[in-house]
């Protein structure tokens, strides 16, 4: 530890580099889908010659030295394995207003809890008060909890990043307008062109999500901030949110939905796409020994295959057998005691990136998390999305318009479903066609999505107070932003007009009365 309290920041001000920043990295959000894509960021960042100290709910080993994890190890018990423990595919069955609800009472504010009662976060504060960062990155998906820490360190340059899309309340940390007339809620399966009721249905859940947010669930972590960041002058939590200079977000226009955004907000969709690299020798055999190629199939890191019910898990094997030319390949956690046909073999861990890479592989059977749709997209893989919660329903709408996916209802599924969807995105060539149209431009970029966000981040260490970036929306507040005090004003003055006219034309009459009367 004695040498975190020696580093050094080299600025080059007049060139495009910056080398030995200090770098506290923020990223209490407990999912490995998030920390697959913020360390995709960090890992560049190091070897860049930056110092960074990472608290964070996952870890990794064997790091470089310039690299410091601090583990924020209550976070995941708090959440999966508590008193108030959650259950992800108990989610994914409420309907769409509770869904909201719960990801706030449920998941952000234990998120929080376990947080901020992890030895982890009490070792940095135990750090000196005067140590120096020179910038702070944290993943704003799941609120301010962290950012106590900005107020410890005399606020550092502030950078928000998150996995999440562009999520709804991006426009409360850095400014900027959601447009809920067509840019759908990240829950729904809407496209732009959205019916009247599906615009009615839209602005509802868009509206209950910024009202329990800003009423309830901010209130309550700003109240537990306060309980253990014991700082008189410590700013309303939402308020620390707001000091950051600069958002990246994993979105890109070829995948995601076209919104307006500040020049602040960078689009850097797939940082975590890497070269590919050569695959185990049991893997590459079992790939080309299938007669017309092989699917990869996996359900991501936070609602796991092996969490589902023997019987869906008989409904998927049948599925796989009864479609003998194709091999597949199951990312499958634990052992699986159903016998396996001789086409399918379960890994609890698989090399996602790599094996979408493969020249044979045909097809990829996905929740349609966000990591999981840019990699099939950039390697052309065409998609059979069974959907869960949040964005995933979104994220497949999205492909299965673009004529690069087909869905199947986890709820409602069978063999039979599964089995055809798979069959069809296998053998209709129309598929890997549209699919390679979109992974040509998700390609087609003036560099690598991971290249533009460390110059970004670089950009803020060689600019930390530079502000001609930023939205004017959050100085302005909301009645200024919409006009709502000029459409008033537009309202009320002929109103006003003709109210004044009317008495000054009633003012003679009344003169000319009282005349006759005398």
């Amino acid at each position: 530890m004695c040498s975190l309290f020696n580093f050094s920041v080299v600025l080059v001000f007049f060139g495009v580099t910056v080398h030995g920043a200090n770098i506290l990295c923020l990223m209490g959000v407990a999912s490995p889908s998030h920390h697959i894509w913020n360390r995709a960021i960090m890992d560049g960042l190091a070897r860049q010659g930056h110092n960074l100290t990472i608290l964070s709910a996952d870890v990794e080993t064997n790091q470089p030295d310039n690299v410091h994890y601090v583990h924020l190890e209550e976070i995941y018990p708090t959440l999966y394995s508590g008193p108030d423990s959650i259950d992800l595919l108990e989610m994914a069955n409420e309907n769409l207003f509770k869904s909201v609800i719960s990801f706030y009472r449920d998941f952000v504010v234990h998120e929080c809890a376990g947080t901020l009662k992890s030895k982890g976060l009490k070792y940095l504060m135990d750090y000196p008060d005067d140590f120096r960062f020179d910038l702070v990155l944290h993943d704003f998906t799941c609120g301010p909890c962290l950012l106590g820490a900005l107020h410890k360190f005399n606020y550092p340059p502030l950078v928000s990043v998150t996995a999440f899309n562009n999520p709804p309340y991006s426009t409360e940390v850095i400014g900027g307008h959601k447009f809920y007339s067509y840019v759908p809620f990240y829950s729904l399966s809407y496209d732009t062109d959205m019916s009247f009721f599906q615009r009615v249905h839209n602005t509802l859940l868009s509206l209950t999500d910024m009202f329990y947010r800003n009423c309830i669930s901010n209130p309550r972590i700003d109240a537990m901030m306060r309980e253990y960041f014991r700082y008189e002058d410590l700013p309303y939590a939402p308020e620390l949110h707001q000091r950051s200079k600069l958002m990246l977000v994993n979105a890109h226009y070829s995948i995601d939905f076209p919104e307006s955004a500040p020049p602040n907000l960078i689009p850097v969709g797939g940082v975590q796409i890497r070269d590919p690299a050569p695959l185990p020798t049991d893997l590459e055999q079992f790939i080309n020994a299938s007669r017309k190629g092989a699917v990869l199939f996996s359900l991501g890191t936070n609602v796991r295959s092996d969490q589902l019910d023997i019987t869906r898990q008989r409904m998927i094997i049948d599925a796989l057998r009864q479609l003998p030319d194709y091999h597949f390949l199951w990312k499958f956690e634990t052992d699986l005691t159903i016998s396996l046909p001789k086409n399918v073999i379960v890994r609890p861990w698989m090399p996602q990136n790599d094996l979408l890479a493969h020249p044979n592989m045909k097809a990829f059977i996905t929740h349609a998390g966000l990591l999981s749709t840019h990699e099939a997209t950039w390697y052309g893989v065409p998609i059979v999305g069974i959907p869960f919660i949040a964005d995933q329903h979104r994220n497949l709408e999205r492909c299965v318009r673009s004529g690069i996916a087909r869905r199947v209802t986890f709820q409602t599924m069978t063999t039979e479903q599964l089995r055809d969807a798979i069959r069809v995105v296998l053998e209709d060539p129309k598929y890997r066609t549209n699919m390679a149209k979109q992974s040509a431009l998700f390609r087609d970029q003036p560099e690598k999505p991971l290249d533009r966000a460390i110059w970004w981040i670089e950009w803020v260490l060689r600019h930390p107070d530079a502000t001609q970036l930023q939205s004017p929306v959050l100085k302005l507040g909301f009645l200024k932003t919409y006009l709502l005090d000029v459409v008033l004003f537009f309202v009320a003055f002929p109103v006003i007009v003709v109210l004044l006219l009317k008495r000054c034309m009633t003012k003679p009459q009344q003169l000319s009365d009282s005349k006759k009367r005398n």
